[in-house]
């Protein structure tokens, strides 16, 4: 397979569902390699947004203790979830499933926690992505790639972020200094100093993305997610809450590093509302958390990035326009723009990202950064799954 999987282009499909457990996230692209340059063309997306039924469920199993049953049952409807969600984007683009030449499947993070510890006396690192690639494959008849962060995180690396090697080959400038801001469930940055190779970026988590937003406005709205960033506009700065906020001390904390909702968990929101004296009027939650995003992601960049840069955004937070007027006032010598004024769909990116990871691997060059990831060597990630 590596010998002549460069001989020709190759459709890719990629699948993202983030730790916004929002929806199923699919792109589809055409990549080809010209004297060892990627190209990418034909770019795709496709999204199916999660029940209420199947979020809440998600949502259970990431934040209360499971039997092992249940967990297997998940890993393997997520496979099933996906293939529909696959199948129905070929369908939208009159695409035959198994003209697919692979697809590559992110998971579903259930549970991410890279440091060091020991079990059995023997010391580990772990992570753990729901989502049968193998059910995958032989539904769809195609490849699928999927366990993308293992690799790295055995290696020593924190296992994410993974999307610096797609930034680097897709959003770096020779005569300008770039980051690339995904705003998810979590906030990954990647900061591409002008003219840089991909084995020189750096890259890593700074805090929580839509996460507390996103539960903020369904608790107290009934909504999915702050629209447009309006309950947040309505709202005032409470500084109680944002004075405890910005103590956290993943913030401050150097790269590499990741997190998720482990770290950034709705318990831990709550701790910090139970803290601050008398009660907070919802929208004032929404907006002070907004802020906090915000200034947690401008912090990283100006104590380890630039502060005069394109910031190019993608993910669900670049939709947020309050969030996005709250980032460009705390940077205001950037740039703060989204990937698709780069050529590169900010709705798609994580999607795109997973699809050209597993035509990397297919052909079996390695994928991960270890200045960014911490990890002792580069390595091929993933694991294949054939459809029999």
């Amino acid at each position: 397979m590596q010998q002549d999987w460069f001989t020709r282009p190759r459709l890719v499909a990629g699948v993202m569902t983030g730790t916004s457990l929002d929806a199923v996230d699919v792109a589809i692209a055409e990549f080809s390699m010209t004297e060892g340059q990627p190209k990418m063309s034909s770019v795709k997306g496709y999204s199916s947004p999660f029940s209420p039924e199947e979020r809440r469920g998600l949502q259970d199993l990431i934040g209360v203790p499971h039997s092992i049953s249940v967990v297997n049952d998940y890993n393997v409807w997520i496979g099933h979830r996906i293939a529909s969600v696959v199948r129905a984007a070929c369908d939208e683009y009159g695409i035959v499933t198994a003209k697919l030449d692979a697809i590559g499947m992110h998971g579903q993070t259930v549970w991410h926690d890279p440091s060091e510890h020991s079990l059995h006396g023997t010391p580990i690192r772990a992570t753990l992505q729901l989502g049968s690639h193998a059910t995958l494959a032989v539904l769809l008849g195609t490849i699928a790639v999927g366990d993308f962060r293992s690799a790295d995180v055995a290696l020593g690396g924190q296992g994410a972020p993974l999307v610096p090697r797609f930034d680097a080959d897709f959003l770096s400038d020779p005569y300008r200094n770039v980051i690339a801001l995904n705003i998810g469930g979590m906030a990954n940055l990647t900061l591409l100093q002008q003219g840089c190779s991909a084995d020189h970026v750096r890259a890593f988590d700074t805090g929580p993305g839509n996460v507390w937003i996103d539960y903020a406005a369904e608790r107290w709205f009934s909504m999915r997610y702050d629209r447009n960033g309006d309950i947040a506009r309505s709202g005032t700065l409470h500084a109680e809450l944002y004075s405890k906020l910005r103590a956290l001390e993943f913030v401050y904390a150097p790269p590499p590093k990741s997190t998720g909702r482990e770290y950034f968990s709705v318990q831990r929101l709550n701790e910090l509302l139970a803290a601050c004296s008398g009660n907070i009027n919802p929208a004032d939650i929404v907006h002070t958390l907004t802020l906090f995003t915000a200034w947690s992601i401008a912090e990283n960049i100006r104590r380890y990035g630039w502060e005069h840069a394109t910031l190019a955004v993608s993910g669900g937070g670049s939709n947020n326009l309050f969030l996005m007027d709250a980032l460009q006032g705390e940077l205001p010598q950037a740039n703060v723009t989204t990937t698709d004024s780069l050529g590169i769909p900010s709705a798609w990116k994580e999607s795109l990202c997973f699809a050209y990871l597993a035509y990397r691997t297919l052909g079996g060059l390695h994928s991960n950064v270890p200045s960014v990831t911490g990890a002792v060597r580069s390595t091929i990630l993933g694991t294949i799954a054939l459809p029999g």
